[in-house]
């Protein structure tokens, strides 16, 4: 057997004795063995070795039953702890070894084989068992020491049990004051409603000054000891990113407006006046009677490009929009209504104002409008388009678009370009849309404001 330090803890010093014999002849040297029968004696021993096995009667000098184990275990918390077991307190010692002793064995029952036995179990047990110790402070110490904001979570409810520095940074909120909460507790506005699941997403939480932040969330379950499952969950702020690309997106979206603008002026002052007196002196044309035919349709083409002029025009800058959102989505459905090409039905409660949308980017959200309707007109095969406007009891407006049209595959066509600008510019000014569509059944979006 290998050299080890082996500890008796005995308040029979015949029996003490007799263990340190059979020790003995297991080939441990006698001075690798210490015989002591009391919690105090052991205290002293702790200044100067740590054995690595105990061989601990429960009844002893100064202690006994259950908290000999427990004062033992603490001042010995790497040693391979061995229970001394009389009849009388057999039970006592499977107890022990539930809660962490490595083995016991019963006093009449010992002799030197199964003590070889035993505390060659125990010196392979205490390897292991520094081992996984090892292993835990350096996951440990990649999780505290970790720049990423990471935290541990428990349960479905996902509560939190561990946190890294960086979290604590990332929340601004201590790591005493974290322990225990809900992770979903965090999340504000829209997102209050939303579940964080082991799918993990992004969204938008709060810090512990009230500063909001955005938050990918990336978890994956771990091996539980425990029967609640656990998770690592990793925190990526993006909240300067997503600025970032928020004042990106204003730039490009002021410059792209400033050159609509520029173009609908165009269109409308100069080659739509062009068209207009071109229609004058066109109407003074007088045609000989085989020519008849052919000059009402070129008129009715004329009149024709004059019409798509000024709907270009008009798309590119709708003036109704400097009166407010609702009179613009006013306007804009009595023009489509009374082209007759689709049925633009306009539901808005009586009680939203144009005050209640002051902090919701209207000039974004009519262009979002403007996309949805130009997809179901060329796309869907729609006759009815629909707009319902609410206003719920705690002032918090929601929007819903919808089309009988064909519908499409949401998984097929989530990739296409329109799909993916129609996201990208509601991302960019807060507006969460939720699409809903199949084939057949038509299309749904509901668009929600933070």
């Amino acid at each position: 057997m290998e050299e080890a330090q082996i500890l008796i803890i005995e308040d029979d010093l015949v029996f003490a004795e007799m263990v340190q014999f059979q020790l003995s002849t297991s080939g441990i040297s006698l001075e690798n063995i210490i015989s002591i029968d009391s919690i105090e004696d052991a205290k002293e021993i702790r200044t100067y070795q740590e054995p690595d096995v105990i061989l601990l009667d429960l009844n002893i000098t100064d202690s006994s039953g259950i908290s000999t184990y427990d004062s033992i275990s603490k001042l010995f918390p790497l040693a391979s702890i061995i229970v001394l077991s009389g009849m009388d307190d057999e039970s006592i010692a499977l107890e022990i070894v539930s809660k962490g002793g490595q083995d016991y064995v019963l006093k009449g029952d010992l002799n030197a084989q199964i003590l070889n036995k035993t505390i060659k179990y125990g010196l392979l047990r205490r390897q292991l068992s520094i081992k996984v110790q090892k292993s835990e402070r350096k996951f440990k110490d990649v999780f505290n020491k970790s720049p990423l904001p990471i935290i541990q979570l428990v349960g479905e409810d996902m509560v939190i049990e561990l946190v890294n520095s960086a979290a604590e940074q990332l929340y601004n909120v201590k790591r005493e004051d974290l322990i225990g909460k809900n992770i979903q507790a965090f999340n504000i506005g829209t997102d209050s409603e939303r579940e964080i699941t082991s799918d993990g997403g992004r969204f938008t939480q709060h810090r512990g000054d009230g500063a909001k932040i955005i938050v990918d969330i990336e978890i994956s379950q771990i091996e539980s000891d425990s029967k609640q499952p656990e998770f690592i969950a990793l925190l990526i702020d993006r909240t300067k990113e997503i600025e970032f690309e928020k004042r990106k997106f204003d730039i490009i979206s002021q410059a792209e407006e400033s050159e609509k603008k520029k173009i609908a002026r165009e269109l409308h002052d100069g080659l739509g006046q062009q068209m207009v007196l071109l229609n004058l002196l066109f109407q003074n044309f007088q045609p000989i009677d085989e020519q008849k035919d052919n000059y009402k349709d070129l008129g009715n083409l004329l009149q024709s490009c004059i019409r798509e002029v000024k709907e270009i025009a008009y798309n590119l800058l709708p003036p109704e929009l400097e009166k407010g959102f609702i009179n613009a989505m006013e306007r804009f459905s009595h023009r489509i209504n009374s082209m007759g090409e689709i049925q633009f039905s306009l539901e808005i409660d009586e009680s939203i104002m144009e005050s209640d949308l002051e902090t919701i980017d209207n000039f974004n959200l009519y262009r979002i409008i403007q996309e949805l309707f130009n997809n179901a007109l060329k796309h869907s095969n729609a006759t009815i388009f629909t707009f319902k406007m609410k206003k719920e009891p705690s002032g918090k407006i929601s929007i819903d678009v919808s089309d009988n049209g064909d519908g499409f595959d949401i998984e097929k066509v989530n990739h296409g370009l329109g799909l993916a600008n129609l996201n990208y510019r509601m991302n960019m000014t807060g507006i969460k849309g939720d699409f809903n569509s199949s084939q057949g059944e038509g299309t749904k979006v509901s668009l929600n404001f933070d």
